[in-house]
């Protein structure tokens, strides 16, 4: 079961990074979400929003030039510029919106295919408008602490959208609770502020 569960928390992790550089570079676990410059920055302009987001988290692995990624948001229809370790995406509000959209559906699917997967105990998984909360059911007999990795996913998920959103990002927070699909009982839980602190440890 390691290898899905891992599988599952770095699919759902770059849902949102996917949706700003599509299939331009393979994507790679997650770099600390913690470090400057901050994730994401929204500023809201008259017509148009600049979202300034750390290249960690859409390339990690430093596989992509600056170049492809600039050629990555003219593929989507927005600009694109490079500076360190900072890319600054400038789009219309309402490509932004519809990004947003695009984020909400991708995570429903990464939750049904989630459901779907017998290889774990996941039987259920809802969460709020904002993503700031996750609550994933699972059959009890079946569930095991490793599954608690499925988390890390959902809570960079989460994260992103508050961040695209205009949440500053010290403030965006995700609570996930794996509960008892038959008593509600809650086996597990956690916060993305959480998994922060014990990075900056």
């Amino acid at each position: 079961m390691h290898t899905p569960v891992r599988a599952a928390a770095a699919s759902i992790a770059f849902v949102a990074a996917l949706s700003l550089i599509g299939c331009a570079g393979q994507p790679a676990p997650a770099g600390e979400t913690d470090s400057a410059p901050p994730a994401v920055e929204v500023d809201e302009g008259l017509l148009t929003v600049d979202l300034r987001i750390a290249r960690s988290l859409l390339d990690a692995q430093g596989t992509m030039s600056d170049e492809e990624l600039v050629a990555a948001a003219e593929d989507r229809g927005f600009s694109a510029t490079v500076d360190g370790d900072t890319v600054t995406y400038t789009m219309t509000k309402a490509q932004r919106d519809d990004m947003l959209d695009q984020m909400r559906t991708s995570a429903s699917e990464a939750a049904d295919e989630l459901i779907a997967d017998e290889t774990n105990s996941i039987t259920d998984i809802e969460f709020d408008e904002g993503m700031t909360s996750y609550r994933i059911s699972v059959d009890a007999a079946r569930y095991t602490q490793l599954e608690a990795l499925i988390a890390l996913g959902f809570y960079i998920q989460g994260a992103l959208y508050q961040q695209f959103t205009g949440v500053d990002p010290e403030d965006a927070d995700v609570a996930v609770d794996f509960v008892d699909d038959a008593t509600g009982e809650v086996l597990n839980t956690g916060s993305y502020q959480e998994m922060r602190a014990n990075l900056a440890d």
